[in-house]
């Protein structure tokens, strides 16, 4: 009887040990909204950071960019103007964070009349992306669809 005592006592210890080790040795995304771009490194990723110093690289949720391409410029060249018409201040929804150890993020700015402005779509409705489905749900994915919808039948970017 003790030895199964014993014996649930360690598979009880074994699993809460399981179950809280990813929870402590995993830095947290943060749920900090407001991020100030430090960088904008492509036409899908950027570096942001805070006043106290803290920066990642962010990953934008649900697209696809082209790279090394003359439209992977122009994406790049968009996204930074976006940046810029923000102000460098923009508002990060955390996903996930890849195996780069990227978060994966929804990026939005505050435009006018207090309408939030999407870089996904943006970078969509220009034909210089195209959605991606990485198995990621983003929470304006349905949004992104009909933004691609937009630059196709506008025949602009990649869709000419």
């Amino acid at each position: 009887m003790k030895p199964l005592i014993i014996l649930g006592i360690l598979a009880g210890a074994t699993t809460v040990a399981i179950l809280t080790f990813p929870i402590i040795n995993t830095q947290p995304i943060s749920l900090t909204e407001e991020w100030i771009v430090r960088e904008v490194i492509d036409g899908s990723t950027i570096t942001v950071g805070q006043t106290d110093g803290s920066q990642m690289k962010v990953r934008l949720c649900g697209i696809d960019t082209p790279s090394g391409q003359l439209l992977g410029n122009k994406a790049k060249e968009k996204l930074r103007s976006l940046v810029v018409s923000a102000d460098n201040e923009v508002m990060i929804i955390p996903v996930e964070t890849d195996r780069d150890g990227y978060t994966v993020a929804e990026v939005m700015a505050y435009g006018k009349d207090e309408v939030d402005i999407s870089f996904q779509e943006e970078l969509l409705k220009s034909g210089l992306a195209k959605t991606r489905n990485s198995g990621v749900e983003c929470p304006n994915q349905l949004a992104f669809g009909n933004a691609q919808k937009i630059a196709i039948a506008s025949k602009t970017g990649m869709w000419k």
